[in-house]
């Protein structure tokens, strides 16, 4: 697991999200999993993309849990082999306000988000 700090520095977004509709992808020559493709609405950005991020993906023994009507943290890596991946080995995870933990992993990266901007403007 990497630290907020190095989750930041590898993304070029950070999200709060809520899946809205999950698809599974299939490779086309076997049927086989390719991956899970997400499509989303923001509840929060704390690191906007320079563009638009319409779908999410996900697959592997990192990937995350995705579910409809769920709301996750999610850092967008600049560079992955899957478009748009997101996993828990990026420091992405599942958001459950009524959980402490959870809770408190959002505001520490809400925290480090400010303090970075704060650094940005001076």
């Amino acid at each position: 697991m990497k630290s907020v700090e190095e989750s930041f520095s590898d993304s070029k977004a950070v999200l709060l999200i809520e899946v809205q509709k999950l698809e599974v992808v299939r490779n086309e020559d076997n049927g086989t999993i390719k991956y899970l493709e997400a499509k989303f609405k923001t509840v929060e950005s704390i690191m906007a993309a320079d563009n638009d991020i319409n779908v999410l993906r996900t697959y592997s023994n990192c990937g995350l849990d995705l579910y409809p009507s769920q709301k996750y943290l999610v850092y967008v890596p600049k560079e992955s082999t899957v478009e748009n991946y997101v996993s828990r080995c990026h420091g992405s995870f599942k958001y459950l306000p009524q959980v402490e933990y959870t809770r408190a992993k959002l505001d520490a990266v809400r925290k480090f988000a400010h303090n970075k901007s704060m650094k940005k403007g001076t």
